[in-house]
């Protein structure tokens, strides 16, 4: 196992990343709160908090398109299998962080994750609860979480697709519910994995999330904090993906964040915050927000675009226009190269993402069926556009 530990597994060129102490976000770790999931958009939504309407419509819209739904369903059908009792003994294995670290990356990407990153788990990343769909109106189940490390785990949302999406149309929930069903089984998978290590640890995904995903990621070095609200920025997947994390004890080597000029190049960008069909990005400069210096999202209008939208399934518009959601092709990897090392590259490339006619679908790319189940009862029809939305 001799220089295991100095093995490049990543697909990214990650290694030539520009690491940093601390997030570039200002975070003062002293101030932040602990939050309860039921302060989430979606769950005001099934609340009640947003009205009747997206009280319904939270329900169903992710369901009533059929690839969406089953996608969904098969994540409802194992989120069970998150936590479980560790090995009562030990893996015969190296104990030394290092060479653990590379190897459950290396087992990550086995698994067909697309980006891994680690860091020990910050307190104010765990819910102080979960939502109680039993009784909505409560605080929620409170929650008890004391592990060290947090193994946080993206999936692309697949490029050929977004090539074609307008960005709220009928298979954007399919896209989101795609990394998120992907990441959790790749989560569930390496966590039973550390278990039988000897080892505790417990799968978050999004049918089963006891932590806040974006810090874990801000803190593993996956990305920075960007102007889409509260969503992470990946070098080289852009938003375009979803997150799963592993928590536990397994003793590990916490990565550093990154800077790749993203708080500059969305200080200038707004492409998200023009298009943004809801209104819910704002194109002002940044506030503090429970200890966090961030860009304001309106959850409450974005929750109603992305539940209410009679025209699709979901939204995910933020993502098609980001001029960060690119293939990794040559010329690509040349631009992004640039911007991350060049305030000038990026202030051409935000002029030129518009110039190029990125953001814009391919509809000669589409393969999906643009179906809706409507009442709920498995009885699929074509849409009828709503022009009012």
């Amino acid at each position: 196992m001799s220089g295991y530990h100095k093995r490049n597994l990543d697909p990214f060129p990650v290694n030539k990343l520009r690491r940093v102490d601390r997030p570039t976000t200002f975070i003062d770790d002293g101030q932040i709160k602990r939050v309860k999931e039921r302060d989430a958009g979606f769950m005001k939504a099934r609340r009640g908090s947003y009205g009747q309407t997206y009280q319904k419509e939270v329900g169903r819209f992710v369901t009533k398109h059929p690839l969406s739904g089953a996608e969904a369903w098969i994540g409802l059908m194992i989120r069970n299998l998150v936590d479980g009792v560790a090995a009562k003994q030990k893996a015969p294995i190296q104990d030394d962080p290092k060479v653990l670290s590379v190897h459950i990356k290396e087992a990550v990407y086995f698994l067909r994750a697309d980006a891994v990153g680690i860091c020990e788990l910050p307190s104010y990343a765990i819910y102080s609860h979960n939502f109680d769909f039993r009784n909505p109106e409560s605080d929620g189940i409170p929650v008890e979480l004391n592990h060290k490390y947090a193994i946080a785990i993206l999936v692309d949302q697949d490029w050929r697709t977004a090539q074609a999406f307008t960005g709220h149309d009928w298979i954007s929930n399919s896209m989101s519910m795609l990394a998120y069903t992907n990441s959790g089984f790749i989560a569930i998978i390496l966590a039973e994995y550390i278990r039988r290590l000897g080892y505790p640890a417990r799968a978050h995904y999004a049918a089963n999330y006891q932590v806040v995903v974006p810090p874990i990621l801000l803190w593993a070095g996956l990305g920075e904090m960007s102007r889409i609200g509260d969503c992470i920025i990946n070098p080289f997947l852009g938003p375009r993906f979803k997150a799963a994390v592993v928590t536990t004890d397994l003793p590990l080597v916490p990565d550093r964040p990154i800077d790749f000029g993203l708080q500059d190049f969305c200080s200038s960008c707004k492409k998200c915050a023009r298009e943004c069909l809801g209104g819910a990005l704002s194109d002002s400069g940044k506030e503090m927000h429970n200890g966090y210096e961030k860009w304001p999202l309106d959850v409450e209008k974005c929750t109603k675009m992305r539940v209410g939208n009679q025209n699709g399934s979901g939204c995910g518009t933020c993502l098609k226009v980001c001029p960060w959601n690119k293939p990794y092709s040559p010329l690509h990897r040349a631009v992004g190269w640039a911007v991350r090392n060049s305030s000038l590259a990026r202030r051409i490339a935000i002029r030129g993402d518009d110039l190029m006619g990125y953001g814009k679908p391919n509809y000669s790319k589409k393969w999906w069926f643009d179906l809706e189940d409507v009442e709920g009862n498995g009885v699929l029809l074509k849409p009828i556009k709503n022009n009012t939305n």
